[in-house]
């Protein structure tokens, strides 16, 4: 078996450093200030997928606390998808009260003024008693939205310094071109915890804790270094984004994605195993073998992907700064939000998506892949609010981190950076 080798990540990133990381950011009400404004409300975020509003006048509405927001996200009559604040031009009111649905027009339910899909005013009631009234000059305002690779991106700040290919191809730009479009069904949770957003967060991009955390769920699918450690493949920082490659155990049904598509030798090796010690996921990997709508080839992905090639690749973790974790794997793909809602308070929306399974057996297989990563997150949530009140005491000032939670490290100095950052004239 190709054993993962233990690295030194750190080496490779001086700039920053090794010692203790203060945890004031993460407690510190005038710090989380400065992250709205200078973060929240100055970067590009993400708030969906295109196949959320297929159709000529569907609509979303994604509410960012963080940014003091209420967003419509629509697509218009020529397929474009626009942004723009759910805030009448009249007297304030919200125009849209549904949080998703279909449109011909918006209409303010207060005094009845009408705007387009592009969010242009095009109807005032007895609008001759207004004065100089110029419709022109009084649509919705609309904030910056792009899309990458189907999802949707909007950013607050009007005329943004970098465009959303600019922000995110420095260290994305080598998955582009992984299947997300076939990929569409799946399942979702959405739950409010009382942390910290980057205290979310950081739970998320290190796999240190797998053996403690998830010692009875998934600690036997992640394999491991000589020693029994478990060290990342590789880690990669960049000045806003991180990511990090894992690799699997292939004698388990978590730790071998590939088994339900390629069938065979990968599922054999799953199945053998996990017979006997796990005999749910063996039956759940032989009901869905060959039943998902798309057959995945390992050589058929990106090249970014499992970027060290190694054999036992299990999913690569993609931090998209400055809450968005983007988890992909051979076949199905997490994308999680950690969207602050106060200090602390961090609003969770957690989605994994698979292709479609064409089978009874494959339901099956799904249905128990969606009751064990919801058993994984629920483990990873469990320590986050103990967490939370115990940095709250103010008796450590500081956390240590060792060389395998170097995104956790990023993390922070990329967020005091930009908070700490002088503000242009």
């Amino acid at each position: 078996m190709n054993k993962v080798i233990k690295l030194h990540l750190h080496d490779r990133y001086p700039e920053l450093g090794k010692g203790p990381v203060p945890v004031e950011p993460y407690i510190s009400t005038a710090y989380y200030d400065k992250e709205q404004a200078k973060i929240f409300k100055k970067t590009w975020l993400h708030v969906g997928r295109v196949e959320e509003i297929p159709a000529a006048g569907d609509y979303f509405v994604k509410d960012l606390d963080a940014c003091e927001a209420s967003i419509i996200v629509v697509r218009d009559k020529q397929g474009a998808i626009n942004a723009m604040h759910n805030v009448c031009s009249h007297r304030m009111n919200q125009i849209v009260y549904e949080k998703r649905g279909q449109a011909r027009k918006f209409f303010c339910k207060f005094h009845g003024w009408a705007y387009d899909l592009q969010g242009n005013l095009t109807g005032v009631p007895e609008e001759g008693s207004f004065f100089d009234l110029d419709k022109c000059d009084h649509g919705l305002s609309r904030v910056a939205c792009e899309v990458w690779q189907g999802f949707i991106f909007i950013n607050l700040d009007p005329t943004p310094e970098l465009s959303l290919a600019q922000f995110l191809q420095p260290m994305f730009g080598d998955i582009e071109g992984y299947p997300f479009d076939k990929i569409t069904t799946g399942f979702q949770w959405t739950t409010v915890v009382n942390c910290n957003w980057k205290l979310a967060l950081d739970a998320f991009q290190e796999a240190y804790h797998v053996a403690y955390v998830h010692g009875h769920s998934i600690a036997d699918a992640i394999d491991t270094a000589e020693d029994g450690a478990m060290p990342p493949l590789d880690a990669l920082c960049g000045q806003f984004h991180r990511r990090l490659s894992i690799a699997g155990n292939p004698k388990s049904v978590y730790g071998n994605p590939n088994a339900v598509t390629a069938g065979g030798a990968e599922a054999s090796k799953a199945i053998a195993d996990s017979a006997v010690k796990k005999p749910i996921a063996a039956a759940a990997l032989r009901a869905g073998m060959g039943a998902a709508s798309y057959h995945f080839r390992k050589e058929d992905l990106p090249k970014g992907m499992n970027w060290t090639g190694h054999e036992n690749w299990l999913f690569d973790i993609n931090v998209v700064f400055p809450d968005f974790y983007l988890s992909l794997r051979p076949n199905y793909f997490q994308a999680y939000n950690f969207r602050p809602i106060s200090q602390g308070k961090t609003l969770l929306e957690a989605r994994v998506y698979y292709p479609e399974m064409k089978t009874a057996g494959g339901r099956f297989y799904l249905e128990y892949m969606k009751v064990a990563l919801r058993d994984v997150l629920l483990e990873d949530l469990s320590t986050l609010e103990r967490t939370q009140s115990a940095v709250q005491t103010g008796v450590k000032k500081e956390m240590i981190l060792q060389d395998y939670e170097l995104l956790v490290r990023h993390g922070a100095h990329v967020v005091d950076r930009i908070v700490n950052e002088e503000t242009k004239a």
